[in-house]
C-alpha cells in the first residue's frame, strides 16, 4: 500500500509539473516569443494532425487544418487557462472542433452547387445535352470570384470564408477574432458591392450564389 501510495504521489507530482510547464510555455506564446511557438509547433503538430486525420481522412484538408489550429494557439494562446484542463485537451479539442467544422463547410458548399444546380437544370433542360449548363455554372463561379477580387480586404476575408469556405457568420467571427455585428456588417456590405456587379454579367443569376453568403 506505500508502494502504491508513493507512486499516486509521484505521478501527481509529474502531472502538477507539467500543467505548470505546459502553462509557462503558453505564456511565452501569448507575448509572442517565436522560439515558444516553435517549440509548442514541434511538439503538437503531430498530435494535431493525428486529431484533424481521424475526422478529415484527407491529407491535404488535415495539414490545412493542422496549420489553422497553429495560428489559433498564436493567437488565442492567452485564453489558455491550465486549471480548465491540461493543454493536450484544449489543443485536440480545437482541432477536433476546426475539423467538424471543415466537415460541415464542404456539406454547405455541396449543397449551394447543388441548388445552383438544380435551378439551371429546371429553367434550361435542353442544356443537359449540349454541356452549356456546366458551362454556365462554371463562368458564374468565376465571375463571383473576380468580383470578390475587387472588395476591400477586410470584405474580402469574411466573404470567401463564407461562400468559397462555406463558413456561417458565427463561425467566421470565431474564425478572424471579431465581433459578430462586425462580420455580418463586413458581409453586408460586401454582398451590396457583389450584387451590383455579378447580376449586371449573370442577367439576375448573382442573387442565387449569393443567397449562402448571407445566410
Amino acid at each position: 500500500m506505500r508502494s502504491e501510495s508513493k507512486q499516486n504521489m509521484n505521478n501527481h507530482a509529474d502531472n502538477t509539473d507539467e500543467r505548470h510547464a505546459e502553462a509557462e510555455l503558453m505564456k511565452r506564446v501569448a507575448a509572442r516569443d517565436h522560439s515558444a511557438f516553435s517549440e509548442l509547433s514541434e511538439k503538437y503538430s503531430a498530435l494535431i494532425f493525428s486529431t484533424a486525420f481521424k475526422v478529415l481522412n484527407h491529407y491535404e484538408d488535415t495539414e490545412d487544418i493542422m496549420n489553422e489550429v497553429l495560428a489559433t494557439i498564436w493567437k488565442k494562446a492567452d485564453t489558455y487557462h491550465p486549471r480548465k484542463g491540461s493543454l493536450v485537451t484544449w489543443i485536440c479539442t480545437t482541432a477536433r472542433n476546426r475539423s467538424i467544422d471543415r466537415v460541415r463547410s464542404v456539406q454547405r458548399r455541396s449543397a449551394l452547387y447543388d441548388r445552383f444546380e438544380e435551378k439551371l437544370e429546371g429553367e434550361a433542360p435542353e442544356a443537359r445535352s449540349t454541356g452549356r449548363e456546366l458551362l454556365y455554372l462554371s463562368d458564374a463561379r468565376q465571375v463571383l470570384q473576380t468580383a470578390v477580387v475587387a472588395l476591400s480586404p477586410e470584405q474580402r476575408e469574411v466573404i470567401e470564408l463564407a461562400y468559397f469556405e462555406g463558413l456561417t457568420q458565427k463561425q467566421i467571427a470565431e474564425r478572424i477574432d471579431s465581433p459578430l455585428g462586425t462580420v455580418k456588417a463586413r458581409i453586408r456590405r460586401g454582398v451590396e458591392r457583389l450584387r451590383v456587379s455579378i447580376n449586371d454579367k449573370l442577367n439576375g443569376e448573382g442573387e442565387l450564389l449569393l443567397s449562402s453568403v448571407s445566410e
